[in-house]
């Protein structure tokens, strides 16, 4: 019993940690988001996805890909394998215990005088055992793993929730780029309509001697540029329709349409809130926080191979020659004792190991670092874009109705003999451009609204 009466000596020096004690990074961040009108009020990315798109279609198709998506599913076993990982490195702090049991038969050689006279030749061994290792944390090395192995699990639970803030912002985005084009097919189809019967009057005035071939030539150049942009949307439709069935974790195929998502950019106010609260909402700053602090308790862990390693050892068990008499009392067997082991010469390797963790460490804080840095940059861009694009419907709406008028005022005057065709042709051109120019106008205005909300941190709560 005279090696366990170390043992209070040995636990008193273990209390001793080495390397630095994971945190937070320090860094400067602005007292502001720049472009933000309300910096000190509930941030837009406060809320919940569902009170942020309220089209029941397009909550649905987010349903499915938060269901479904590959991406996000991957991202939830990265969280059970870290998670295991965590209960490898627990494991660390307690007693290993394996056991073994052994049955022998021998046959000596007389020859060699393996045999003592007068006994005999045959013999038989029978034995149970069990082999205690417990490596006792004397340099912090195994609460420094801890750490590391806890910071890696909360860094893998973040990188979760920052996939899923992207699948909501990207089929979201999808989706409405899909409407878009579904009502710039509807806008080139009108636009068909209207010159097709302005097709008709210039052939009906050629035929009557009033108009000339050119005239025609030119109606049906203005009709035929509108048609092509026909199988063009149609082409982009299909597209966008497979890319958000591929989101929702399904092959390619058609998209089911909901109503007007006009409300998702009337209806919100985009505010910024405290840019604290945008490093706590992000969870892609939250994984690059997790993971410097995983880099930091590994130098700790590093720093611990240099030096002795103490563990208290022992096996116990049971020898009998006799099957019978293997569990008597006289057959128990047992040695225990600490054994301390560490490197006496390494040629630099664990001080090289130590050199490698702390540059890790850097690398993870300058990571860190360049990820707030992107974050209010992305986020100053989305409010500018989502204030800016307002202003450009506002002017948009304008223009359509100034193109209108100029459409109508050009035909009465060719038609009064006051002008060529020529007016009509511009004005024609102009009111097509101006009215799918309104389109994407409005289409930018409710993405706005997604960049705003993905890069404010939104859709993973």
């Amino acid at each position: 019993m005279r090696p366990l009466l170390l043992l209070p000596s040995i636990l008193l020096v273990s209390s001793c940690v080495l390397g630095p004690e994971p945190g937070s990074p320090q860094i400067k961040t602005p007292g502001a988001i720049r472009g933000d009108a309300a910096p000190h009020g509930v941030s837009f990315g406060d809320k919940a996805w569902r009170k942020v798109f309220t089209d029941s279609t397009l909550r649905m198709l987010i349903g499915r890909a938060l269901h479904n998506n590959p991406d996000l599913v991957a991202a939830t076993y990265h969280i059970e394998e870290a998670r295991a990982q965590a209960a490898i490195a627990h494991s660390a702090w307690f007693p290993m215990l394996n056991g073994s049991a052994e049955a022998a038969a021998n046959y000596a050689s007389k020859n060699a005088g393996q045999v003592a006279p007068g006994s005999s030749r045959h013999s038989e061994t029978y034995s149970l055992s069990g082999m205690l290792s417990w490596e006792l944390d004397l340099w912090g090395g195994i609460r420094r793993d801890n750490q590391a192995a806890r910071a890696k699990l909360l860094e893998a639970q973040s990188q979760r929730d920052a996939v899923q803030t992207s699948l909501v912002g990207a089929v979201a985005s999808a989706y409405i780029d899909l409407q878009n084009l579904d009502e710039r097919l509807a806008i080139s189809r009108r636009t068909i309509a209207s010159r097709r019967q302005s097709l008709k009057l210039v052939s009906a005035r050629r035929d009557g001697g009033v108009g000339s071939d050119l005239e025609v030539g030119q109606a049906e150049a203005l009709l035929y540029q509108a048609q092509v942009v026909i199988p063009i949307t149609e082409r982009g439709i299909a597209t966008k329709e497979n890319e958000i069935r591929v989101l929702l974790g399904e092959y390619p195929g058609g998209i089911t349409r909901g109503g007007s998502l006009a409300s998702l950019g009337a209806a919100l106010h985009i505010a910024g809130g405290l840019p604290s609260s945008l490093l706590a909402r992000r969870p892609d700053l939250t994984a690059a926080e997790q993971a410097f602090q995983a880099a930091t308790a590994k130098i700790g862990v590093a720093e611990a191979l240099r030096f002795p390693s103490l563990s208290l050892t022992g096996t116990g068990g049971v020898i009998s020659s006799e099957l019978n008499q293997l569990l008597a009392g006289k057959s128990a067997a047992y040695t225990i004792g600490p054994q301390l082991a560490g490197p006496i010469f390494d040629a630099g390797r664990n001080k090289a190991f130590v050199q490698a963790a702390q540059a890790s460490a850097m690398i993870a804080l300058t990571t860190y670092q360049k990820a707030v840095q992107q974050a209010f940059q992305e986020t100053a861009d989305a409010i500018n874009f989502y204030q800016k694009s307002g202003e450009i419907v506002t002017e948009e709406t304008k223009l359509l109705a100034s193109q209108k008028s100029v459409s109508g005022l050009a035909l009465d005057r060719f038609q009064g003999g006051a002008s060529s065709y020529l007016e009509v042709l511009d004005a024609e051109r102009g009111l097509f451009t101006a009215e799918l120019d309104l389109a994407d106008a409005r289409s930018n205005r409710l993405r706005a609204v997604v960049q705003a909300y993905r890069a404010l941190g939104g859709g993973w709560k």
